[in-house]
Parts: C-alpha cells; structure tokens; sequence
C-alpha cells in the first residue's frame, strides 16, 4: 500500500490502487482524507509523522487502520520525508500484516483463555489476582476468591457423554456472566472447576463477607433453574468455598489453596452449599498425606508400572513412536490413572521422586527393545517432564546419569515439555534444553497452544516437534475456530521445519481433516490406546515382521 501525505494537514494527496482496496474506500473519496482519521489508535501514527518531520531517514512502525467496514487491518509501515517540485510530503509505504497477526492474536487469545468457555484460564486469573492484591494492599480494601465446583458433574458426562457436558459448561459459563459485575474476574481452572475474583469490597472485613455472602447466593440462584441441553432437562448446583485477602492469603497460591480447601468442606456439608475459609481446615492436608504414604509404600512394593501409547504415522499407520504414561496398579482400588493421584503430590519432593523413577523405567525399557532382535524399535519413547522436574537446578544431570546407568540411547529418547514449564523462565529452558540436546535426546512442546505467552519464544527454543492439544482435535470438524488454530499451527511448525503430532484422535473425520492439511503424525484412540509393557512389545513384533514381508 502506497499513500503520499501531506505533513501539514496529514492529508492523502494521493494513493496506489491497493490503498484503496484495503481501506474498501474509492480512490476519490480516499484522497483528501485526514490519514489519522483511518487509524484504530491515532497516536503510534501521529509519532511516526512527527518522527518523520524532524529527522531524516526512513521510519518504522506497526500501525493499525480502520477499513470503511470497521475491520480492523495491521500494518508494517515505513515513512520517509520527500520533497518534489520543492514541496514537503510524507512517503507512506504499509505492508499488509493483518493474517499474519489475526492468526498470532488467536494463538495468544488462547493463552489466555479456556477454549470450551473463552473464560480467563489459570494464567489470566493469577496475573489478575496479582494485580488485586497489590491494589488491595494500597487502597486497603478487601477482596475475596470465591472457588465453585460442580456437584455430581462426573454422572452427566457419565450417562449422557462429554458433548452434554461441555454444553452445560458453556450455559454455565454464560450464566455467571450474566449475573456478576463487569469488573469481576470468572476464570475455569479446567474440568469443572470455576474461580471467581471480586475486588472492592470496602474496608469493613464484616461488610465484606456480607456482599461475598451475597454474591454467592446471586450465584447459586442463577444455577439454579434447569438447563435444556439436546433434549435434556438437566439441573446443576456448585459447593462454593471462599476467602477474603489480605485476611486469608497473600499470595495467588495461597488464597487458591484455602479456598479449594473451603470447598471441599462445601461438599462434606451435604454440596450445594458456601463455606469460608478456616484455619483449621486441614482434611483435604490429612488426605494429601495419606495418598503420599500410599505412593511410597507402591514404589517399594513395585505397584507402579508404565504404559506405551504408540504415536502413528498418518499415511500408513506404522508406529513412529510411543509416550510413556504412569499407571499404579492398587491392591484395592485397582489400575488407576495419574490424573486421581499426582495433583495430590506435584508440589512435594515425591513427584520428583517418581518422576525419576518413571525416567529411568523408559530408559530401561528402551534399552531393552533396542537390544531385543526381532522388534521393529520405535524411532523414539517420548517421557512427559514435569514443571517441578525440569526446574530443578540438578535436572540436566539427573537426566544424564539415569540414561548413562541404564544405557539407554539418548537419540531415541523425547523429552515433552508443556508451554506453561518453558515460560516460567524461557532463558533458562532454552540453556537447559540445548545441554540435553548435546546429548542427543530430542524436545516436543506438548498441549502447543494452551499456555504459550508469546510466539516469539517458540522459535527461540531448540524444539523438534508441536504436539496440537487434543482440546482443538475433538471438534476440528465442527469448529470453524478449532479447524483455523490447527492449521495456523501447522502452517507455523511447517515454516520451521518442526514435526507435528495431533493428540486425541479419536474419529476417522478428524484423521483425515489432518492429512489433508499436512500433518503426518497422530496420537489417540483411533490409532492405539495406551499399551501395557507386553501388548507394545508385540506391536513391535509384529512391525518388524511386516517390515521383513515388505
């Protein structure tokens, strides 16, 4: 886009056909036009004109317009002062970025945002609980985390499947917004878990917990009335559980904690009820401590054992690779998931514990199929590193020593790091990463597009593949916005030369959405579940003997 400025009136004097296709303004009606009047903030604009004027020399800026039909177009735009037949003019040059940054602002959106709800997700509401405490502190009004979980919503998503679900989820959503002010934070941790911020609730703590009392109320009653979803009369209740601050915590972590720990007294106090915060709420502490000394005695007892769940290539479905995942096999309660038991531990020193163990049992195990004729090996294990795990200062030569002992090969061997880890301190991912990758082993950034804060770390980072979280795969065939962040991210990691894997493939419509738009790798129930120990050894078995009739 060409436009010729006059910098006294910041007039268009004059324009290339192209201008005046992106503005959607004809030629005529362009010209003469106040160019600041075109822009969605008039400042950044104003300062490049200005900058301009005073010194020679080309400028740039990112400058933002507003077209005739209110959209809003991105542009790099240079400037340069001209003087033709004596006069003084601004030469503007503007290069279209507009998909470009619609697609980044999606991928940041997300971020920031729970798919299902497009309610702020955990990074947001810490950031903005953060900001509330300092201003708390200042002003010297109280403030208050109010925690709702649903109550029985395991028997809907039971009974009637995770589509019924999430719609309730989405009704629900819509419900609190509609009945909290504007300037409340509604946040979903995730399932069906809910957090609520309320700020500028007086000094008086009695007054206060009065208005948090009655929030609550407003917000059980709006619940309240039933939900028709697909043919279903469905009706839903939350235990809330809430704390004040300063009164109750200083800090995110803190006030979360309690108010997690006032809820669960909701539900022991029959559900569909509020509770506050006491000190001496210490069950949920008490529970901790018993699944903890559970853990332990599994470790010693070898209950613990790992799962294979193979990644598939899309154009033929042979194995490529395979994730390891943790299963704990109870004397009582029988072969559990880690998603029941590791959120009671992930912030105690036996998460690292297990984490090593889970480590060194894959590297045992790849050692072992490496050396076993008649298996086809696979081209990598992937092992899921954990926050805690990765930050730890020793990591790098915990990780070299468990594969040095176990003789593993570390170039078939993949480390998957969620986005949220790396951005706790990306200087020092990217150090730690590159250390391992002296070593041969290789980096997946797993969940891609849930948490990262800023794209331009992404190409910082010594990764080598994009795992697509499996919340956009289930519905990108129905979701014209789950179809567009998958194939902007394909289109990203095809840029960079990065692997893709698509986790959560469960429909043979989703599996051929992704081959037709490039992705060559897939993960899910459709291909493989996850395998015991056994069950992958014969898929290898089996992959060299189709390999040998080949």
């Amino acid at each position: 886009m060409v436009l010729l400025i006059d910098p006294n009136t910041h007039l268009v004097l004059d324009c290339n056909r192209q201008a005046s296709h992106l503005l959607r303004l004809p030629r005529e009606q362009l010209l003469r036009h106040n160019i600041l009047e075109l822009a969605e903030q008039t400042d950044p604009l104003q300062d490049l004109l200005r900058l301009t004027q005073e010194l020679a020399g080309v400028h740039h800026r990112n400058i933002r317009l507003r077209s005739r039909n209110s959209g809003i177009l991105y542009f790099e735009m240079s400037a340069e002062r001209l003087h033709i037949q004596g006069r003084p003019l601004i030469l503007l040059l503007g290069q279209d970025q507009t998909r470009h940054a619609e697609a980044e602002n999606r991928v940041l959106h997300l971020a920031y945002h729970d798919t299902l709800t497009d309610l702020p997700n955990r990074t947001l509401l810490t950031d903005r609980v953060n900001h509330a405490l300092q201003r708390s502190q200042r002003s010297g009004q109280h403030g208050a985390l109010l925690f709702l979980d649903l109550d029985n919503f395991k028997r809907i998503n039971d009974s009637l499947g995770h589509s019924i679900g999430d719609l309730l989820l989405q009704e629900l959503a819509a419900r609190l917004r509609r009945t909290l002010r504007e300037e409340d934070t509604i946040s979903r941790l995730g399932g069906d878990e809910f957090v609520v911020l309320l700020e500028h609730l007086g000094r008086d703590p009695e007054e206060a917990d009065r208005q948090v009392r009655e929030i609550a109320r407003k917000i059980r009653t709006a619940l309240a009335p039933a939900y028709h979803l697909n043919g279903h009369e469905l009706h839903m209740t939350a235990s809330i559980g809430y704390v004040a601050f300063p009164r109750d915590g200083q800090t995110m972590e803190t006030l979360l904690r309690h108010a997690d720990l006032a809820m669960y007294q909701a539900k022991k106090a029959g559900r569909d009820t509020v509770t506050c915060f006491h000190p001496s709420m210490d069950e949920i502490a008490t529970q901790r401590m018993r699944v903890e000394n559970e853990i332990r005695q599994a470790l010693q007892d070898d209950h613990l054992e790992l799962y294979f769940q193979p990644v598939l290539r899309i154009q033929d479905g042979h194995i490529l690779g395979a994730e390891a995942l943790l299963r704990w096999r109870h004397p009582r309660d029988g072969l559990i998931l880690p998603d029941r038991f590791l959120p009671q531990i992930e912030d105690g020193a036996l998460m690292l514990t297990l984490a090593d163990w889970v480590l060194e049992r894959t590297c045992q195990e790849l050692a072992t199929i490496m050396d076993t004729p008649g298996m086809r090996p696979p081209d990598y294990i992937a092992v899921n590193i954990s926050h805690q795990q990765f930050h730890q200062p020793d990591f790098v030569s915990r990780a070299r020593n468990i594969i040095e002992a176990t003789g593993a090969d570390p170039h078939h061997l993949l480390f998957e790091i969620t986005e949220t880890v790396i951005m706790t301190n990306a200087h020092e991912a990217r150090a730690r990463m590159l250390a391992l990758k002296e070593l041969g082993l290789r980096f997946a950034i797993d969940d891609f597009g849930t948490g990262y804060s800023s794209l331009s770390y992404l190409k910082q980072l010594p990764a080598d593949t994009l795992k697509i979280d499996r919340s956009f795969v289930r519905e990108v065939t129905r979701d014209p916005d789950d179809a567009a962040i998958v194939r902007t991210v394909l289109g990203i990691a095809d840029h960079m030369g990065m692997q893709v894997i698509a986790e959560g493939v469960e429909h043979r419509e989703q599996l051929h959405f992704l081959r037709e738009h490039g992705c060559t790798c897939y993960q899910g129930f459709l291909g493989r579940p996850p395998l015991d120990r056994q069950a992958f050894r014969e898929e290898l078995r089996l992959g060299a003997q189709l390999r040998l009739v080949e």
